[in-house]
């Protein structure tokens, strides 16, 4: 069927290709041709027919009254084979034949019967195609990206020269003199049989540097109402607090080391005596500290510690009473790597000043654990 041509002339064009070879007189259609009952079927039927079919569908949906006309079969026994088996011209205006639309009406009728599995390997094959391009782009992108990616370099700030002369906003603010504190230095007279430096060295090494007993290094060199002041203005109150501060520093610095590098004490045997030890520590953070999480990183840092060795009265065994010690944790975070901002620490330093006042005072510990409650309470005040 060409493009565009008449639906009855191609049915009567094509009916030139059938015989009537084997056809009854008065029973066949013989002598006319047969599209011509279809045709008049069409001219005859009340429904708007297409001026003309297309090349395509409109054929194949035609085709079937040429290719494959109804027929009769023969109901007589199986001898009488001389029977005719075609179709009559009453027979085929008998056939209620189904009526012609446009192809685009008959189209909307079909069902789409399509699935799950069509909808996927059809429908999205091309865009799932292109979203799995692009995830698997995007994740060789930023692998290749992270391994070659070079550690970024951050230029430390500028340090500049030294002033030629002393700085005017320096002379122009309030001056401090704290010669008020040299009369609460004096050191008591008393007997000094003891030797204070050897307590203190040994002290440490048994409970930070031997790996034996700590327990028992903590509760024989350690006061019941021990008060350690730290910084940021920490404060270790009580043996129970000391205890989970030195395990929690052993957890974070399996290897820790004091090395303690200098010792100075004053003092006598009846009040006690003040000794100053400076040392350096060093040691691996393969656990999590008060810091932050474990690094596995090596430090080394500094330190200077001031302690009150007194002699407890009721068992004779010297101990510590208090404690000011303070480490370069500055030093100790940056080697750790770890985010400053991210340390968990207090907003402000909360040490008070402690003007005309030693910190530690040849005093017994109530009197100590007393002097540096008030002084707390009246810089919070101040600062409130």
């Amino acid at each position: 069927l060409a493009q565009g041509e008449p639906l009855a002339q191609s049915l009567s064009a094509r009916a030139t290709e059938h015989s009537c070879a084997g056809c009854q007189p008065g029973k066949s259609l013989c002598g006319q041709s047969l599209p011509y009952a279809m045709h008049e079927r069409l001219l005859s039927s009340s429904s708007p027919q297409p001026a003309s079919l297309t090349q395509g569908k409109d054929v194949e949906s035609a085709g079937w009254f040429l290719t494959d006309p109804p027929t009769r079969q023969s109901t007589a026994d199986s001898k009488a084979t001389t029977v005719s088996t075609a179709a009559s011209d009453g027979d085929i205006r008998s056939v209620n034949y189904p009526k012609l639309q446009p192809a685009e009406k008959r189209l909307d009728k079909v069902p789409e019967l399509r699935g799950w599995k069509y909808f996927f390997t059809q429908t999205l094959r091309v865009p799932l195609s292109v979203f799995t391009g692009i995830v698997i782009g995007i994740l060789v992108t930023a692998a290749a990206t992270k391994l070659t990616e070079q550690p970024k370099i951050v230029a430390p700030y500028e340090v500049p020269l030294p002033p030629q002369q002393v700085p005017a906003s320096y002379l122009a603010s309030k001056p401090l003199d704290n010669s008020c504190l040299i009369p609460n230095l004096s050191v008591p007279a008393g007997p000094q049989t003891f030797d204070a430096c050897d307590f203190v060295i040994r002290s440490t090494d048994e409970t930070w540097n031997l790996r034996g007993d700590v327990d028992k290094a903590i509760d024989k060199y350690f006061y019941d109402d021990y008060l350690d002041a730290g910084s940021w203005g920490r404060r270790i109150i009580g043996k129970k607090a000391l205890r989970d501060a030195i395990l929690s520093e052993m957890r974070a610095f399996p290897d820790i080391q004091i090395h303690i590098t200098d010792c100075a004490c004053v003092g006598d045997d009846n009040r006690g005596y003040k000794c100053m030890m400076a040392d350096v520590l060093t040691g691996t953070n393969t656990g999590p500290s008060g810091y932050g999480p474990a690094t596995g990183r090596f430090a080394r840092w500094t330190g200077l510690i001031e302690s009150l060795v007194q002699q407890n009265p009721e068992t004779g065994q010297w101990q510590y009473t208090a404690e000011w010690g303070v480490h370069d944790e500055w030093s100790l975070i940056q080697q750790l790597g770890l985010d400053f901002a991210r340390v968990p620490r207090p907003p402000t330093n909360t040490e008070p000043l402690h003007d005309c006042n030693p910190l530690v005072r040849f005093k017994s510990a109530a009197q100590i654990m007393d002097s540096d409650s008030r002084l707390m309470a009246q810089h919070k005040l101040r600062d409130a």
